[in-house]
């Protein structure tokens, strides 16, 4: 993937904002990085992002699931951080997905609910040698000033393309629907009250790589196909970028 194709698929996609802003829940700043080792630069995603410095000595969960929870915990103490044992009123809080298949090491960072463009060499070059890496499994979410309200099961999807709701899918009927996109077409598939996206156009498929979702206000993203599908019921905070 060339630079153009990156800015404009991860950062720069002007109709991707609509996505973001379908559900603009949290008002958190959040990391999004794919690598077998998030501790090599995650401090350094916070502190060049300005928000390490913003939040610098404050308190952080890392949670219990994440493979590389012992190693995040010890490089974000170094760095500053105060972990705590609970996720509660953290100032920042790391969780961990694993994807369904390997993608590419990369990240993206989200600000008050779009996607914001670091056009610098510096965050370029660090991409450029993350990418370069092996296919990870390793999902990491960074959100600064999470606050985590009680998670429960949705009961429907909405579907969204070019920042338009297209289709409105409940959860309790099993079902697989095709929506022609741009660059195609993506696959919805609705199993056992989840939903997942076992087909796509894109060219990495990351959106087809994330585990199916089914907790309220969970969300999937497919950049390409200008496409977001995100369930619905009480607020949550996780938000997949394919």
């Amino acid at each position: 993937m060339d630079r153009r194709e990156f800015f404009k698929t991860m950062l720069a996609t002007p109709t991707l904002a609509p996505f973001l802003l379908a559900s603009n829940r949290t008002g958190n700043d959040e990391i999004f990085l794919i690598s077998d080792k998030p501790e090599d630069c995650l401090p350094r995603l916070l502190e060049k992002s300005g928000s390490g410095n913003a939040v610098f000595g404050k308190s952080c969960f890392v949670s219990g699931m994440h493979p590389r929870g012992k190693a995040l915990n010890q490089v974000l103490s170094t760095s500053g951080w105060i972990p705590s044992p609970v996720s509660q009123n953290t100032d920042l809080s790391v969780s961990f997905l694993p994807l369904r298949n390997p993608a590419a090491p990369s990240f993206a960072f989200v600000r008050n609910g779009r996607i914001w463009d670091v056009r610098t060499d510096e965050f370029y070059s660090l991409w450029q040698r993350m990418n370069n890496q092996a296919p990870s499994a390793i999902l990491t979410v960074a959100s600064l000033r999470a606050r985590h309200p009680t998670r429960a099961p949705g009961n429907a999807v909405h579907i969204y393309h070019n920042g338009q709701l297209v289709e409105d899918l409940s959860l309790k009927k099993d079902r697989i629907k095709t929506f022609r996109t741009s660059t195609g077409s993506i696959t919805v598939r609705i199993e056992g009250k989840t939903a997942f996206v076992p087909t796509s156009s894109c060219r990495h498929k990351i959106c087809c790589a994330v585990p199916p979702v089914f907790l309220a206000g969970d969300r999937i993203v497919c950049a390409p196909n200008h496409f977001l599908l995100e369930v619905q019921g009480a607020r949550s905070l996780d938000t997949i970028i394919g």
